[in-house]
């Protein structure tokens, strides 16, 4: 038997029950009492993990959401031969886990640009390079399949514009549909620029 003392694994439950809050109800709708509640951390801790508060706790969750979606972009493109195969695996797996949420967990970052990033620039710097890292990541992966830097950013950007637009709709239609028309338009994209690639 082990006798050396655990670490305690708290703040890892109150990032990701925070996640999950902020993705259901807000930023705003989220309060510090309904992320211990959540995660079932001692009551105390909040001030101890995050003496910065609510913003220090929003700064975790953004590195973990982010952290997350690059995995996932790294996992479809080791899953995908083309550009276009990886768009519609991506775009895909977001469809997917919002309609297994029932249209409930949309994006963490995006209720902190809006309701928090005018009041704090240290958030609206964690969310700025949180977005940056993902279009950066997708490009990458999309120019490993072939198509030019250039083009390869201006899809990225459009794929992420389209991921966050279908989120809101989906959860207001109670739909997949947004999410597939994303991919209808954006792998089309993808397989029009590799074609002019190559000529």
């Amino acid at each position: 038997m082990d006798d050396m003392p655990r670490k305690s694994d708290s703040k890892d439950r109150m990032i990701a029950s925070a996640r999950r809050l902020f993705r259901e109800h807000g930023y705003l709708g989220t309060a510090l009492s309904d992320v211990v509640t959540d995660s079932a951390a001692p009551r105390g801790s909040i001030y101890f993990h995050f003496p910065g508060g609510k913003e220090e706790l929003a700064t975790e969750v953004t590195l973990l959401h982010a952290a997350d979606a690059i995995a996932k972009i790294n996992r479809a493109a080791a899953a995908s031969r083309t550009p276009a195969q990886l768009i519609a695996a991506f775009i895909g797996r977001e469809r997917d886990d919002l309609v297994t949420s029932n249209y409930r967990e949309g994006c963490a970052l995006a209720p902190i640009v809006l309701e928090s990033t005018a009041a704090s620039d240290h958030l609206s710097d964690a969310t700025r390079r949180g977005f940056q890292d993902l279009i950066t990541t997708l490009a990458a992966r999309l120019t490993e399949k072939g198509l030019p830097h250039d083009r390869a950013v201006q899809l990225a950007t459009n794929v992420w514009s389209s991921v966050e637009g279908a989120l809101i709709l989906s959860r207001v239609l109670r739909s997949p549909e947004p999410f597939d028309a994303a991919i209808a338009l954006l792998t089309a994209a993808a397989e029009n620029a590799a074609d002019a690639s190559i000529s």
